[in-house]
């Protein structure tokens, strides 16, 4: 059995909480942590609300950054009647009003396929373009996947070592599985007159297949629960977390 307690992991948490790495703030607003991890200027999020930019925690630690795991984006913590639980948060910025070239990549691929007669001088590479886009696909419920799992049981015991030599990678994970763990994916929609519609959400499409690893996590005892939520409701999550 674990000798950590939650407050010695809650100390661990808020031992970042003054620190930085290249100008990048361990203890960020959701607005600057959805836009640093949406390649974008504009953020995913705008809110104020300050949650652990994980990824920046890995980046600026000696015990990783040799070969750094992939992090989720955010962490944060909630302790309610002795009971942890811990945030595993992720942005996925898939915004076609704003498209990036990986949906532009999308769009041609389509239109490739709608229209043969308009691209016939790139129609024999469509078989290969469709590749492309597969992979792209592939490779963000991938990273999907992945992220918790690296988290979790690689970059938040190695963290938490450097922290404090005297305790075991061994009882970290033995703690980790103590406390409840919750994956949250946030995307971006669509949106008609501001108001969000559910049937124009840009992973809908993905979600089937995420759904069924992400239960699988939950088997592993990786995590204990998932959620992925239009980024229109990050309020509502809070409220509904009780995070205010």
């Amino acid at each position: 059995m674990s000798k950590l307690n939650n407050q010695d992991f809650i100390k661990f948490l808020r031992s970042f909480d003054d620190g930085e790495n290249n100008n990048h703030k361990y203890l960020d607003t959701i607005t600057e942590i959805s836009r640093k991890h949406s390649g974008k200027r504009k953020s995913l999020i705008e809110n104020e609300k300050k949650m652990y930019s994980l990824d920046d925690i890995a980046k600026g630690s000696s015990a990783l950054n040799n070969n750094l795991p992939k992090t989720a984006d955010a962490l944060y913590f909630k302790e309610e009647d002795e009971k942890l639980s811990l945030y595993i948060i992720e942005f996925k910025f898939h915004n076609l009003d704003d498209p990036d070239p990986k949906d532009l990549l999308y769009n041609f691929v389509d239109e490739i396929y709608a229209f043969p007669k308009k691209f016939k001088c790139v129609s024999k590479y469509k078989r290969d373009l469709n590749k492309i886009k597969k992979y792209y696909g592939d490779n963000v419920k991938h990273s999907l996947i992945l992220k918790p799992i690296e988290s979790l049981r690689v970059a938040i015991p190695k963290l938490y070592k450097e922290y404090d030599s005297d305790i075991d990678e061994k009882e970290i994970e033995d703690y980790l599985n103590t406390i409840e763990k919750k994956l949250i994916v946030f995307v971006s929609t669509y949106t008609e007159d501001g108001k969000y519609n559910p049937q124009k959400e840009r992973l809908e499409s993905m979600s089937t297949g995420l759904e069924r690893h992400f239960d699988r996590l939950k088997d592993g005892n990786i995590i204990n629960s998932y959620k992925i939520i239009p980024s229109t409701n990050f309020d509502e999550f809070l409220e509904n977390e009780s995070l205010n």
